[in-house]
């Protein structure tokens, strides 16, 4: 009940210092997770556009579950320039873009592998992260997580709070000199 009250504190401090604030809103994946289903490319779910993207670090969310993945930031949007800070995890349908560190080593080398050191990861991250490429994608998205009352009939176990989770499906890379 504590941390759903300091989400709710967090929530409320988020809009209470954006309205006094001329900078604009980030809707990205740290937002407080939701039951309500919203569109985060202003895009009917399902709606194909042409997205300019850059591999973001999951990492750097702080978040446990976007550790060792790869998520993209939007840069633009059927060629217009976003305002706000859009960060989305993705299916990839194109085989070229990978979601998390062991499909980034099959796509670098060429082969599976079972283990990773942090050296490794290191390396591939150099090679992957901030790279900007031209998609076609659309939104779409799932409910996930424990509902309310849920440990009062199962063991309690690490998940997050049942909401919506967006993400883009990737059908193709438009990127020149791939």
């Amino acid at each position: 009940m504590s941390h759903r009250l300091f989400l709710y504190s967090v929530f409320f401090t988020t809009i209470i210092c954006g309205s006094c604030s001329s900078k604009t809103t980030e809707k990205q994946i740290t937002k407080i997770p939701s039951t309500s289903v919203e569109v985060l490319l202003n895009r009917p779910f399902g709606t194909l556009v042409k997205l300019q993207v850059e591999v973001f670090d999951g990492d750097l969310t702080q978040q446990k579950q976007y550790e060792g993945e790869y998520l993209f930031k939007i840069k633009s949007i059927d060629n217009k320039q976003t305002t706000d800070t859009i960060l989305m995890s993705f299916k990839d349908e194109t085989g070229k873009f990978s979601t998390n560190d062991f499909e980034l080593y099959k796509n670098l080398y060429g082969k599976d592998t079972g283990i990773l050191s942090s050296t490794q990861v290191d390396k591939m991250k150099k090679e992957y992260v901030g790279k900007v490429f031209n998609i076609v994608a659309y939104e779409t998205g799932e409910f996930s997580g424990i509902p309310d009352g849920y440990f009062d009939y199962q063991p309690i176990r690490a998940d997050m709070p049942f909401h919506f989770k967006n993400y883009l499906v990737v059908i193709s890379d438009l990127t020149k000199n791939n």
